[in-house]
């Protein structure tokens, strides 16, 4: 699915991504908040402690200063290990709505349930593509069932004429 534009698709796809936003928004919100300080901080503190080390004047003020400098690159380092760890939150949040949703269908045979449970397990990076094939198929299936039902009543009310 090249063009994955949320504000392409119908109602009922839109209503599940939603859902899933919902879900991962605080953390998300929380990790692009630790990724702007990150780089900042691991920045300045490479390039202090390389100008400080090859550049710089000798002495106890110099220590002190590095010792800062790592101190920021550490902190630094500690959010860019927080954001890794955040992301695969998001994305494990995301696949457990996603199988739960999928789980949850009455109108989707569990031959098809099962194989969209297979390929989100199996294929997490392409989780929210067959995701929106599933929403897509089980669309499909309840217009169907609705258009049959339809015609059942019409059908039967032409008997009864």
């Amino acid at each position: 699915m090249d063009n994955f534009l949320p504000n392409s698709f119908p109602e009922n796809i839109k209503k599940e991504l939603d859902a899933i936003n919902k879900l991962v928004m605080p953390l998300a919100k929380k990790t692009t908040r630790y990724m702007f300080w990150t780089f900042p901080l691991i920045g300045v503190s490479v390039i202090n402690t390389i100008y400080l080390l090859f550049m710089g004047t000798k002495g106890t003020e110099m220590y002190v200063l590095l010792f800062i400098y790592a101190l920021l690159g550490s902190i630094g380092l500690a959010l860019l290990k927080e954001t890794k760890i955040n992301k695969k939150e998001i994305e494990r949040i995301g696949v457990r709505y996603i199988l739960e949703r999928i789980r949850r269908s009455s109108i989707i045979s569990d031959e098809r349930k099962n194989y969209y449970i297979y390929s989100v397990k199996e294929q997490p990076l392409h989780a929210m593509e067959n995701f929106v094939k599933f929403l897509q198929e089980e669309d499909r299936m309840n217009r169907w069932k609705n258009y049959e039902r339809k015609e059942e009543k019409n059908s039967e009310e032409n008997e009864t004429l």
